[in-house]
């Protein structure tokens, strides 16, 4: 029975409410009843609303969504009216121009060359059509075959005075890019001038265009403003749509088509920038049911991915490869009727659809808007009902928790006044664990808890005391520590440049490029601003400076600064006595050399550069503070100046053997050129000429003149760098030579210089073999006897008879003796 009660005393202690403080527990209790009463009363009240506003909610939905509908077709029908009015404006513009060409042509006083003559003014270009001046307002097109007949320039003549009135239409309307009239009889006036002679073919016949076959009476008998198709103009102008009239005269006989180029991206623009809710949009449907300006969205929505579709600004669902059913269920529930709304099915969701027909030129206006949005006002008033029921329900609720939040202030304020005394040991205590060692606790209760304080007060006594003294010695030991920490920091800048000097010497070999980095690496690492490497003259006289870092040292090596060894300054000091030396202080070393150019230095140190027991110079470090040299410095400076020295010797040692080296390779060259002139003259051969009749010797310089007159590629014949011939090749003077056939060439000269080396080492060899082989057999006979007599006559005939000569002499030499 007793375990079984402890358990539930653990599991009470473990739990959240068991880690919490007394007063909160008294809190939570009191919180507790207050939560459920309010939760009773919430329950209740929304119960008994909702089913009232449930009914309300219904009967707002319904209303809304008709209103919405009629919002969004009220919104196409205004846009449709207002590109009607747009079209309608066009239509009469054209009627006024086309009625303007029928009242010049029916006028017969302005027949006369008084105020433009076409006689004069067109001119007959080489292709066989007639054009007029750039200059001129209108650009005038006759093709070839035209006969200038007396009507037909009268004609022209009274069609020059549209000028008149054709630009101020243009200008008054400059969404219209182009007006023009194309004549029955194949003449064309266009606005503005273009210069259409140079535009258009010279047999262009203006009655085959389709705005004027459309136009004419046999296609147009009720004189109407006939529409072209939407169309991407050839001139950057965008969407155009071209409107045509017929124009007859007075005797009403037909005399030709007045068009218009109209650009009507402002209309595209104006739809796609309509508002059509939140995300709804609309876009143009033409008399041939090809889409105008569908946004992306309705690219999306429908499926259409064909890349050249979406470039366009028209979209042919006949050749579109990729759409949705949807998209071609929407063309022909359009085209059934000329206006309405209805709702389709698009990707999973259903949107509302309104059409309305553009009258003028039997075009729809077609605006979606997703339902969603539709029944966006009913479920804000839904919401907004709900929301009032919910804050009904809070409301009076908040009246309940009000009465239980008073009794359970009132349990709070007493918890409180029982537990203040322990939350103020409990921040005392808190204090102290963060550091705050100057915390007193001031209790007067009288009890055990005024005991507890003062026992506290105590040990933080103590503690501050124990604290105070373990900082000191940290402090200590910090400054200790940051003191190892700097010289190992400069311990390592000075190894590093230990080793940038020995990595240098390694890798360069000429003193000019290595002395000039060893200066700068040893300014850097040590922080001094001038370094300068000495090197003895050839005599040891004057300690020449080689190379420094500092701006006064490049000024001091511009005038070959010297300095007299063993009489100037601290480097002749240690140039002559083969040490260091030191000065801290400049002012006070009476070695110290006062130099113009290095007018900062406060201290100085110099030290020699030996190979072996000789001198070759000195390494020079300056600084701008007193006393700036500590032994470690002056240690890694000798491991640097011993380095500087190996550095320089190996560097004088390459130039000894690169000097060798050279004079090796002259001599290689020079027996080399030896051989070959050797063999040139031992043969008597000047070179081979090879062609369809075999190979040929050239024997004689003329000849290889003549053959050399002929050739027109030439090839050096080439080993060890030396030319020993030349390869020549003759080819027809039509021809060039290609880039593959000189590739072979060259390959071919690089094969005979081969073949011809081996040629001479083996003739060579030869001939050594040969010469050994007869020393040796006179050799061998002359050791036949042991009579000096015989040994000579002997050797005179071997060698009469081996060189093939008549006459050999032995002349004996008297040696003088001295004196």
């Amino acid at each position: 029975m007793k375990r079984s009660r402890r358990t539930l005393q653990e599991i009470i202690s473990d739990s959240i409410l068991g880690r919490t403080k007394l007063r909160g527990k008294i809190t939570v209790a009191n919180l507790l009843i207050t939560l459920a009463v309010v939760l009773i009363m919430g329950i209740y009240i929304y119960l008994r609303i909702q089913a009232a506003s449930q009914q309300l909610i219904n009967s707002v939905e319904t209303n809304a969504q008709i209103k919405a509908e009629d919002d969004l077709y009220t919104t196409t029908r205004e846009q449709a009216v207002l590109l009607d009015s747009f079209f309608e404006n066009m239509s009469r513009n054209t009627v006024i121009a086309g009625a303007s060409i029928e009242s010049i042509l029916s006028n017969q006083e302005l027949s006369s060359s008084t105020y433009w003559d076409a006689n004069t003014a067109l001119t007959q270009l080489p292709s066989g059509s007639w054009d007029n001046a750039n200059e001129e307002i209108p650009s005038i097109f006759i093709p070839t075959g035209v006969n200038f007949s007396p009507v037909f320039t009268s004609k022209l003549n009274r069609l020059k005075h549209s000028e008149l009135i054709f630009p101020s239409i243009l200008e008054g309307n400059p969404d219209i890019v182009a007006i023009y009239f194309g004549g029955s009889t194949k003449e064309t006036y266009y606005y503005p001038n273009i210069d259409l002679a140079n535009i258009v073919p010279a047999d262009f016949d203006v009655t085959g265009r389709q705005w004027y076959i459309s136009a004419k009476p046999e296609n147009n008998p009720n004189k109407l403003v006939i529409w072209s198709a939407p169309y991407e103009d050839a001139a950057l102008n965008g969407l155009v749509i071209t409107a045509s009239t017929p124009v007859y005269d007075d005797n009403q006989r037909f005399q030709g088509v007045t068009a218009m180029d109209i650009q009507i991206t402002r209309l595209i623009k104006l739809v796609s920038n309509a508002k059509i809710g939140e995300t709804g949009y609309a876009f143009l449907l033409d008399n041939s049911n090809r889409v105008i300006s569908l946004p992306p969205t309705g690219a999306m929505d429908f499926g259409i991915t064909d890349e050249n579709a979406l470039l366009s600004e028209i979209i042919d669902p006949a050749a579109l490869s990729s759409a949705t059913p949807e998209f071609y269920d929407l063309l022909e529930k359009v085209s059934q009727e000329p206006e309405g709304i209805f709702t389709l099915t698009i990707g999973n969701k259903e949107k509302k659809i309104a059409f309305y027909t553009i009258t003028q030129v039997n075009y729809k206006l077609i605006s979606i808007l997703p339902a969603e949005e539709i029944f966006a006002d009913k479920t804000a008033i839904s919401e907004q009902i709900q929301g009032e029921t919910r804050t009904t329900v809070l409301f009076s609720i908040l009246l309940v928790v009000a009465v239980f939040a008073f009794a359970a202030l009132i349990t709070f304020r007493v918890s409180n006044n029982l537990t203040e005394p322990l939350s103020t040991l409990n921040n005392a205590a808190t204090e102290i664990i963060h550091g705050n060692f100057n915390t007193r606790i001031q209790l007067n209760s009288g009890d055990e808890l005024e005991t507890l304080s003062s026992t506290l007060n105590t040990m933080t006594d103590t503690i501050k005391d124990l604290v105070s003294s373990l900082e000191d010695r940290v402090s200590e030991r910090t400054q200790k520590l940051e003191q190892v920490i700097l010289e190992g920091e400069r311990s390592k800048s000075q190894y590093e440049a230990i080793a940038k000097v020995a990595r240098a010497i390694t890798t360069q070999k000429s003193l000019t490029e290595l002395l000039p980095e060893i200066t700068r690496v040893i300014s850097e690492q040590f922080n001094f601003y001038h370094v300068g490497i000495f090197l003895n003259d050839p005599t040891n006289s004057y300690a020449v400076l080689a190379a420094a870092n500092s701006e006064g040292g490049r000024r001091m090596l511009n005038r070959r600064h010297q300095l007299r060894i063993g009489a100037q300054g601290i480097v002749g000091y240690v140039t002559s006595r083969k040490k260091a030396r030191i000065a801290l202080s400049v002012g006070k070393d009476a070695v110290f050399f006062n130099n113009p150019d290095l007018p900062d230095t406060q201290s100085e140190v110099a030290l020699p550069l030996l190979e072996a027991d000789t001198v070759l110079g000195a390494l020079d470090v300056q600084s701008t503070e007193p006393n700036a040299f500590t032994d470690k410095d002056l240690e890694a400076l000798t491991i640097l100046a011993e380095l500087v020295g190996i550095a320089i010797q190996n560097a004088r040692l390459y130039e000894k053997m690169d000097r060798s080296l050279a004079e090796a390779e002259a001599a290689s060259r020079q027996y080399f050129r030896e051989n070959w002139n050797r063999l040139t003259n031992e043969y008597k051969v000047a070179g081979y000429s090879y062609t369809a009749r075999g190979a040929q010797i050239i024997t004689n310089t003329e000849e290889q003149e003549k053959i050399a007159s002929q050739k027109e590629v030439v090839v050096p014949i080439s080993i060890r760098g030396e030319e020993i011939g030349e390869l020549s090749i003759s080819i027809p003077e039509t021809e060039k030579i290609k880039a593959d056939q000189m590739d072979l060439i060259r390959a071919v000269a690089d094969r005979v210089a081969v073949i011809a080396e081996n040629a001479r080492l083996f003739d060579e060899t030869t001939r050594r073999a040969e010469r050994e082989r007869l020393v040796t057999d006179i050799t061998t006979k002359i050791r036949t006897t042991n009579d000096p007599q015989t040994m000579i006559e002997t050797a005179i005939n071997e060698l009469r008879e081996a060189l093939k000569i008549s006459r050999i002499e032995i002349v004996s030499k008297k040696k003088k003796l001295p004196d």
